[in-house]
């Protein structure tokens, strides 16, 4: 006769069930048959035995060891750390205990018009984290909280405000110093930490672990202090103190001293807009301004009779100013002196847009082919801390694959023949702006590989602010050691 085996906890008994093993071995990332295979042999194990009743201690040690055994100390180690099986979960109910059910949340989420088998399997994934996490009791918030971002995980981010709307307390509020409350926004955070020079896989992990340990605390309000704490240390942890400190500097180009200046120049084509707008984003800078811009807005003043130069590209601006008869072919020096002209007329205007910006005390990114190293005066950057970069690609082939790939991003408006027909005069303004920024001791940029370009960029920000800050402060020993 074949007697049920049962679970013995703190005086229960419980039916013992290889599914509930297998779920508890699941939740350690343990492949499905190998946890089902575990099970069985954990299940074969006892039965051999004389008795029924298994001490639940005895069963996670035997089970641990198991594990080990199968597939090494690392899989032991996950499984150990979670809630054992058979221990089930209570929500805290103010003073009073609940037990955890899956049923009953999956009933409470079909009012959000999931099915029902949307709605298990949030629950089930709820349950399943829980356990993985050590949880026996969870408080009712941290039960909301962890629904909310298993909704978002799934079904995705309007699913989860909507549950957010419906569910008071769910949400976490940031108290910043002034009283003003603000929900907490993972996304916000990750974008913060990819500006500190982390990729974006790794920033959003950060951001999410960040929200899981604000949670953990308990509180429906956190202050702004205890965000950026929580946050350094988990930057030290897996980042470095290097990354901290940036992550100390980014926070003060948020209210800075003295507004942010960033001027990208280089070449057509070479990627000076994707740039920009990388790191206006990780900056956290909303002004974002384009040189093209500002020679349209000109030539809607300025007739072409006036001004035939900016009314051309900046590669063929030269043509403007040929001589009745001459030979129309882009020499070196007819391209290098037609683009100066457009970039003089250009500089005013510029210089203009950096003005009113400083005395608004706004941060600016600015970008273009007209963004000439040696061009803007200085008395247009005084009052701002101010970045000067050149975008440039060193192979030619790898640049003309650039205008392809362009026509391609901006819905076939910016035909890339049109360029590659003009593609040696392209080139001699790229090399014209480099020996520019040769000259002026500005920084370039390679593009061959876009990841690593934001990274550079970042650092030489971030360089230029912390020596801004050092001086400011009468403390150049502060400033970074050169690389």
């Amino acid at each position: 006769m074949k007697y049920p085996l049962r679970v013995v906890r703190a005086g229960q008994k419980i039916a013992f069930s290889t599914g509930v093993i297998v779920e508890a071995l699941q939740g350690a990332g343990i492949p499905t048959d190998e946890a089902i295979t575990l099970a069985r042999n954990l299940e074969k194990h006892y039965r051999q035995e004389s008795g029924h009743d298994i001490a639940l201690d005895e069963l996670v040690d035997r089970l641990t060891s198991m594990i080990d055994k199968s597939l090494g100390p690392a899989a032991a180690a996950r499984f150990k750390a979670q809630a054992p099986p058979f221990v089930p979960l209570m929500v805290k109910l103010g003073d009073s205990m609940t037990p955890f059910s899956r049923r009953t949340l999956a009933a409470s989420l079909e009012k959000l018009k999931l099915s029902f088998k949307e709605a298990y399997a949030v629950a089930q994934q709820v349950e399943q984290t829980l356990r993985t996490q050590g949880y026996e009791v969870v408080s009712e918030r941290e039960l909301k909280h962890l629904i909310a971002i298993s909704l978002e995980a799934r079904l995705g981010r309007d699913l989860r405000l909507r549950y957010e709307t419906r569910t008071p307390g769910s949400d976490l509020q940031i108290v910043e110093p002034d009283g003003v409350r603000f929900p907490f926004s993972r996304g916000i955070l990750a974008q913060s930490l990819m500006g500190v020079g982390l990729g974006p896989e790794l920033s959003h992990a950060l951001a999410k672990r960040a929200e899981e340990l604000l949670w953990r605390l308990g509180q429906s309000e956190v202050e702004r202090a205890k965000v950026r704490q929580v946050v350094r240390s988990l930057l030290i942890s897996e980042a470095g103190e290097a990354f901290a400190r940036r992550y100390d500097l980014l926070r003060s180009l948020r209210h800075p001293e003295r507004p942010l200046v960033v001027m990208i120049g280089g070449g057509p084509g070479v990627g000076k807009s994707s740039l920009a707008a990388e790191l206006a984003y990780r900056l956290g800078i909303p002004r974002l301004v384009s040189s093209d811009s500002v020679r349209q807005a000109l030539r809607s003043l300025i007739s072409p009779e006036l001004s035939p130069a900016l009314h051309s590209s900046s590669f063929l601006a030269w043509r403007s100013e040929l001589l009745p008869g001459e030979a129309a072919q882009p020499k070196r020096k007819r391209v290098i002196r037609g683009f100066q002209t457009q970039v003089q007329q250009l500089t005013t205007a510029l210089s203009a847009v950096i003005r009113r910006n400083i005395e608004e005390h706004t941060s600016v990114v600015l970008e273009g082919v007209h963004l000439v190293p040696g061009f803007i005066p200085a008395a247009a950057l005084q009052g701002a801390v101010a970045v000067e970069l050149v975008a440039a690609v060193s192979d030619p082939e790898v640049h003309r694959r650039h205008f392809t790939l362009r026509e391609v991003q901006t819905l076939h408006r910016r035909s890339h023949e049109s360029y590659l027909e003009h593609f040696t005069a392209i080139r001699y303004l790229q090399d014209f702006i480099m020996q520019r920024a040769s000259e002026e001791g500005t920084a370039v940029i390679e593009m061959g590989d876009f990841d690593q370009a934001v990274e550079r960029a970042l650092e030489r920000v971030l360089d230029a602010v912390l020596i801004d800050s050092s001086l400011r402060a009468g403390s150049v020993e502060a400033a970074p050691p050169e690389r």
